[in-house]
């Protein structure tokens, strides 16, 4: 099991959907997909400073399946804590669907 350096017990304390915007995604959550579905767990966030956009316009999150994805910052997104143990209905998956994600960046591993 990887550790992600979070307090377990705070994090399920925590909604089981929580909203945030693409630039404060922690280490640790899967994010719900446009299609409703769980990514992989979000294995690192990097600010993009030399962005051709400027500093502080850009974020690269990677996931543990080696997937990257290009935001944005302020885009609306949802995450889960990788070990959420409460089942999520897919009612409130599918509203939590964001309505705009980032551009695939290519893999990692």
């Amino acid at each position: 099991m990887v550790a992600y350096y979070r307090d377990e017990k705070a994090a399920r304390a925590l909604p089981a959907l929580v909203p945030t915007h693409s630039q404060h995604v922690d280490e640790g959550y899967r994010i719900v997909a446009p299609d409703a579905t769980l990514t992989a767990v979000v294995a690192h966030v990097q600010w993009l400073d030399n962005h051709p956009g400027g500093p502080d316009t850009h974020v690269m999150i990677s996931f543990e399946d080696g997937a990257n994805v290009e935001f944005p910052f302020d885009v609306p997104l949802t995450a889960v804590w990788h070990d959420e143990r409460r089942a999520i209905p897919s009612a409130d998956l599918a509203a939590a669907a964001p309505a705009t994600w980032g551009t695939p960046a290519g893999r990692w591993k």
